[in-house]
């Protein structure tokens, strides 16, 4: 063989060395993916091997339990022992299906949602509208409607018949005697013991004064001179203290009734005290001996100052009482004879109390004026008359008919479902609500209305017919996820929705669904007919799938190492060609030097 031809056939074998490892890296890379392959297929089949299903039981008739997988549909069809639930998004919405938001929007009422469903039947009859005749009742009385239409009657009733009379609003005018019999009688008593007390500083004058008015005997009004019969006499203050009062003090004029006078005429004096006629209120007075009397820091000597020349006294509850006109004289003649002991300036504190008793005395005779009082009159009968107004208007307001729906149920355990479905989706009341900037379906007529009860819109509320967040209280599901347990499942465990059942707080054969009813919401894993288990049909796919993609690896791996092997060996016979013809080459090379060297 020449060089050339060597050398052409070294490159060829070159070539296809190159080839050869090419294909060998690609078949290698190849049973890696495989290998990767076989790591993805066991972690699938490990997967579905703890893969689970939620469940829920309900029971027939016969009280057997059945169990079917959880979806929207097998949680919102009625069954009779079954609980209700619904599925609510993240707005606070139940999620309905086409049929149940088809059914709510063309219902003007419950009643008329019922009836869609086949599990009642209403009947509809116009009377009366009770609210209407209340409120006429409210106006007129009884005989509201000849009143309304224009006529009257002997007794008129209701509001009608409050209207204000004039006799009724009188006013009293009050007069007080400053010259009263009693103060008169005290002033003249003994003037000269008066002026002394008053005017020359000699308050041991007064007591002369004060003894007039305790001096309440006939048989001391009648004595004459010297020592009256019947003294000392001793009397007690309200604070437990005594003073006697002898012979000494009654001097000068008698205030009562001149000796020789009947003695079967009672002295004034002594009818003034005896009858409790009260000191004059000082609302100021009585506060300060409140505030003293509760004050613990309040010095005991000032506290009892101030009870003695007070108009009140402190009740055993802790009340401040006024007292009668015989216990203030009492009180303050002992202040006064004890004025030293007590601690009491006579210019000032003794003497302010001393003219404040006269005062008081002043004020005893009172006559009292009663007369019409227009003006009261008037503003009366001008707000009567406003009021009358205002609840006419109100009944004007109001439909004098209404439309009365009796329902029969055909199933009332049916019926209760959906009555329970209305409330959720409605909000309280038996009638559409009807919601500013919401296309939420039928309308009741007004006579509807009327008997069914008006209810106020607008506001954020459930009991309005929207969510806390504005929103219907309903959406639709649409059946392809209504009906699909796979969404629920993965719905649920995410959070992007939750469950709420159904609550019979008083259950009523009759009930409502509105009292005694109430959605609360509920963890599907704290439902204890809502159950979880493996999903053996899963797991049954994933192991034949897991089988068929092994068998498919192991069978293209050895098909792999076929060909490796194949490529090994005539990598083997292209290298040992590869050595041979190189060597000839050389050799021929070096020949070829030698020759021209």
């Amino acid at each position: 063989m020449g060089l050339a031809a060597s050398q052409a056939r070294l490159l060829s074998i070159t070539s296809r060395l190159s080839d050869n490892e090419l294909r060998s890296q690609t078949i290698t890379n190849a049973k890696m993916a495989l290998a990767s392959r076989t790591s993805n297929a066991s972690a699938e089949y490990m997967d579905a091997l703890s893969s689970t299903k939620l469940m829920f039981s309900t029971y027939d008739a016969s009280g057997n339990k059945m169990t079917q997988q959880l979806s929207a549909v097998s949680l919102a069809t009625y069954a009779e022992l079954k609980n209700q639930y619904g599925v609510i998004n993240n707005a606070g919405q139940i999620m309905v299906s086409e049929l149940d938001a088809a059914n709510y929007l063309a219902s003007a009422t419950l009643a008329d949602f019922l009836e869609k469903y086949g599990v009642a039947e209403a009947t509809r009859t116009d009377k009366e509208n009770p609210e209407y005749i209340d409120q006429a009742t409210y106006i007129w009385g009884p005989d509201w409607k000849t009143w309304q239409a224009g006529g009257t009657t002997d007794a008129p009733g209701g509001l009608n018949g409050r209207e204000p009379q004039k006799p009724d609003y009188t006013k009293v005018t009050e007069k007080r005697d400053p010259n009263s019999e009693l103060y008169t009688k005290f002033r003249n008593a003994s003037a000269s013991c008066y002026s002394n007390a008053m005017d020359s500083g000699r308050p041991e004058c007064y007591l002369h004064v004060l003894a007039h008015l305790l001096d309440l005997t006939a048989e001391a009004a009648a004595y004459t001179t010297g020592t009256p019969p019947g003294y000392p006499k001793t009397y007690n203050t309200t604070l437990g203290d005594s003073i006697i009062i002898d012979g000494n003090k009654i001097t000068g004029a008698a205030i009562n009734n001149p000796p020789n006078h009947s003695p079967d005429m009672v002295p004034v004096s002594q009818k003034v005290c005896e009858d409790g006629i009260m000191a004059a209120e000082d609302e100021a007075d009585m506060q300060e001996l409140i505030n003293m009397t509760n004050d613990p820091s309040t010095d005991p000597q000032a506290l009892k100052n101030k009870q003695l020349l007070s108009n009140y006294v402190i009740d055993a509850a802790g009340n401040a009482q006024l007292k009668t006109l015989k216990q203030k004289v009492i009180d303050l003649y002992y202040a006064v004879e004890n004025r030293s002991a007590l601690g009491i300036d006579y210019n000032t504190t003794l003497k302010d109390s001393m003219r404040s008793f006269q005062e008081d005395m002043t004020l005893l005779d009172v006559t009292y004026t009663v007369e019409l009082d227009i003006p009261a009159w008037q503003a009366a009968h001008d707000e009567w008359e406003a009021e009358m107004e205002k609840q006419i208007e109100i009944l004007n307001s109001m439909e004098p008919t209404m439309t009365v729906i009796d329902l029969e149920y055909t199933d009332k355990n049916a019926a209760q479902w959906y009555i329970n479905l209305w409330h959720r989706m409605n909000g309280p009341s038996d009638y559409k609500v009807e919601l500013d900037g919401f296309e939420n379906g039928a309308r009741a007529d007004e006579k509807t209305k009327a008997a069914l009860g008006e209810q106020e819109t607008g506001t954020t509320s459930p009991a309005n017919g929207l969510t806390a967040g504005g929103q219907l209280l309903w959406t639709v599901l649409e059946d392809g996820l209504y009906n699909n347990p796979e969404w629920l499942q993965a719905a649920l465990e995410n959070g992007t929705v939750t469950l709420e059942r159904v609550n019979f707080t008083e259950p009523t054969e009759e009930g409502s669904g509105l009292d005694e009813v109430t959605w609360t919401s509920i963890l599907y894993t704290n439902a204890t007919d809502i159950s979880e288990e493996q999903d053996e049909a899963a797991i049954t796919k994933a192991e034949i799938e897991y089988q068929a993609t092994v068998k498919d690896i192991e069978s293209k791996d050895k098909q792999y190492d076929n060909v490796l092997k194949r490529l090994d060996t005539e990598h083997s016979a292209l290298q040992t060609e590869y050595d041979s013809i190189k060597s000839i080459i050389d050799k021929q090379i070096e020949r070829h030097l030698k020759m021209y060297s």
